[in-house]
């Protein structure tokens, strides 16, 4: 059911009311803030009145959201069109290029007041602030005044503003930092704002797989060939080391590209802190869960410290409600190594049927770690907008991480003839239904996937188009058994080279996504009917500001339902449009290159009416309202035509105009409300 007011447009009579409600919300806030006496009340609302008296409207600071999709980076190339970053990561190497950065605007009170800024962890509630990191107390923000009124920042430098020890396990590995902004005349604060940012030591990550390898594993693996009376194998013979190694190399794998997305403000993943903060609830879940399980027959495996932290410390509050101590002492039991015994085929210093207890192990494994990951997605919070992308990523990485790892974690193998290794690992329509290794992979872990994303979904906590979060063309290992040429289309995708490189490590394996070249973006803005009462000259500075992105196969440019303020010109490619009716989504439309969507929202400022995903590979531009606002100002006329295409559009996919006009006012009303009507 959609809210009152879904999607509708403000008057300039309410987007009056709006922002005036707003200044007195933020210039009530100030007030109460701090426990002010009456004198300091006094002087703040003189100094805002000498300031609203300045500059001829009421002071105004405001922090740029995250926006899923955009980096801070964007700002600069193409205005408007870039957003503050949703975290700051160590990444434990000292680099000094990695900023995490705050995009705020002041508009034209730049010259009048200055700003300072203030940063500190907080609660959970994000209610119980501590003590502002070292430098970061009222610090003073320099503020580029070249008349342009262009968007300011401030940079938060994680190696060396935040201690490794403040994102250890004592604070849970992850933390949120409040980035507090005032703007002040004369010392007196007359407006602020503020965001939040997740703040993570990416080094720690993994770091609890690695233990339980070597405190549980490679202890137990010991305790069990000794009991067997034989010479220890080694651990990667025990039946948890192949789960263990495949997962501690996909978390490698997808770690790399949070670190590409958030320092190097790259866009594999759209909203990367939502994979950060499902990663590190998950291994505290798990790894957790195993320390306790195991706790009765290999002592404690955290730190006198660590344990405080755990049992009394409120940042593991919801870890301690959700650890599976049960479930992972029933995977405990299923650990059994098959030594080599009398009638059974050798497979080394163990018999082949290792092999089976490390499948039974595997899969016992997955299904509880899966039931950690739906408490993870619960503590993350909800994502709308790409958990079906994120999925789908960290599914081909898990494929990778199989196709990488194969040969460290089932030794087994190089004892087993050449050709009946190739069964084991590939073959695809085996004796009584049983596939090879490679095909059992794709086929299990992308139902235990799209399980936990319908289980999610029905949740209101993720979401995805069509009938799989996880559809069979999402899979890397897939394409390299029945569809070669696209191991490439999906490699690249996700920043890899073209061809799968089993030997590179996951810091190497990365790369930027390639995006389109503007050169003929110009030529291509000509052919799109809604530009094309463009001049040369303003076709020209659209092209230059204009966003380039590469989408993957199936990956959701727009969403039904949510906010935007751009459009999209296809480049390359094709995209498919699905509409929403009755938790049904059904393709209505396809477009190709030169084809425009997402404009409704850009015009009208209501929600967008449908999703559109890329069906393979697209490329495209995004324009936004800062680029198109001053063309349709000084261009008017264009409205009719505009409206008219809109109502084509709209015909063309099924949507009932009458009805849509009824809810929110023909479109031509909502184009001109929103860009033509008379500013203050």
């Amino acid at each position: 059911m959609q809210p009152p007011g879904y999607g509708a447009p403000m008057t300039t009579g309410e987007r009056r009311r709006d922002d005036e409600a707003a200044f007195v919300g933020r210039l009530t806030a100030l007030l109460d803030a701090t426990a002010l006496t009456a004198a300091q009340q006094s002087a703040i609302l003189r100094s805002t009145a000498d300031t609203i008296e300045q500059l001829g409207h009421p002071p105004a600071l405001r922090i740029v959201p995250f926006t899923p999709g955009r980096r801070p980076t964007d700002e600069l190339a193409h205005p408007g069109l870039g957003s503050s970053d949703c975290a700051a990561i160590r990444t434990g190497d000292g680099t000094v290029t990695n900023r995490a950065i705050v995009l705020f605007d002041i508009g034209d009170a730049a010259s009048a007041l200055e700003v300072d800024a203030t940063i500190r962890f907080t609660d959970d509630s994000r209610t119980v602030l501590g003590e502002p990191l070292p430098n970061w107390n009222r610090r003073v923000v320099p503020l580029d005044d070249d008349g342009q009124q262009r968007r300011q920042q401030i940079e938060l430098h994680p190696e060396i503003d935040i201690a490794p020890e403040e994102c250890g396990f004592v604070h849970g590995f992850l933390r949120t930092a409040v980035v507090s902004l005032r703007a002040t005349r004369d010392g007196v604060p007359v407006a602020g704002d503020e965001a939040w940012l997740d703040v993570c030591d990416v080094s720690n990550l993994g770091s609890l797989y690695t233990r339980v390898v070597e405190r549980i594993v490679v202890v137990d693996t010991a305790r069990q060939a000794a009991a067997a009376g034989v010479a220890d194998p080694g651990a990667s013979y025990h039946p948890w080391f192949p789960v263990l190694t495949i997962g501690g190399d996909k978390a490698a794998l997808y770690t790399s590209a949070l670190v590409d997305d958030i320092v190097a403000k790259q866009r594999h993943l759209s909203d990367p802190a939502w994979l950060l903060r499902v990663g590190v609830y998950l291994e505290l879940l798990t790894c957790i869960g195993i320390f306790e399980a195991v706790r009765p027959d290999l002592g404690d495996v955290l730190t006198a410290d660590e344990r405080l932290a755990y049992e009394e410390s409120d940042a593991y509050r919801e870890i301690r409600n959700r650890v599976n101590v049960d479930g992972w002492r029933t995977i405990w039991e299923m650990r059994k190594i098959a030594f080599q015994r009398v009638g059974v085929p050798r497979a080394g210093p163990v018999s082949a049927l290792n092999l089976l207890q490390k499948k039974r192990a595997t899969l016992a494994f997955l299904h509880v770690h899966h039931d950690d990951l739906k408490h993870a997605i619960e503590l993350a919070g909800p994502n709308h907008h790409n958990a079906q992308e994120t999925w789908q990523r960290v599914f081909r990485d898990a494929e990778r991480a199989v196709l990488r790892k194969t040969d460290a974690v089932f030794p087994e193998l190089a004892f087993l003839p050449s050709q009946m290794r190739q069964v084991v690992l590939w073959q695809q329509h085996g004796i009584a239904g049983q596939q090879g290794l490679f095909p059992t992979a794709v086929t299990q872990y992308r139902e235990s996937m799209n399980m936990v994303a319908d289980w999610a979904k029905q949740r209101g906590l993720m979401d995805h188009t069509g009938n799989e979060c996880v559809p069979l063309r999402a899979s890397v290992l897939d394409a390299l058994m029945n569809n070669p040429p696209r191991v490439a289309v999906l490699q690249r995708g996700d920043g890899y080279a073209d061809v799968i490189d089993l030997e590179a490590s996951a810091s190497q394996s990365g790369r930027a996504r390639e995006e389109p070249s503007t050169a003929d973006f110009e030529a291509l803005l000509s052919e799109v009917p809604m530009l094309q009462m463009l001049s040369a000259d303003d076709l020209r500075a659209l092209s230059l500001v204009a966003r380039p992105l590469l989408a993957m196969p199936e990956e959701r440019i727009v969403i039904q339902g949510t906010e935007g303020d751009s459009l999209f010109v296809i480049a390359d490619g094709v995209v498919e449009v699905m509409l929403r009716r009755d938790g049904v989504d059904t393709s209505v439309d396809t477009m190709g290159r030169g084809a425009v969507f997402g404009e409704m929202a850009l015009l009208t400022g209501e929600r967008r009416n449908a999703t559109v995903r890329a069906v393979d590979t697209a490329l495209l531009f995004e324009i936004g309202k800062q680029q198109y606002e001053p063309l349709l100002q000084r261009h008017p006329e264009w409205l009719d035509d505009l409206a008219a295409m809109m109502d084509d559009r709209l015909r063309r996919r099924g949507i009932r105009l009458a009805e849509h006009d009824r809810s929110h006012g023909s479109i031509r009303e909502r184009i001109r409300q929103r860009f033509l009507a008379p500013t203050r």
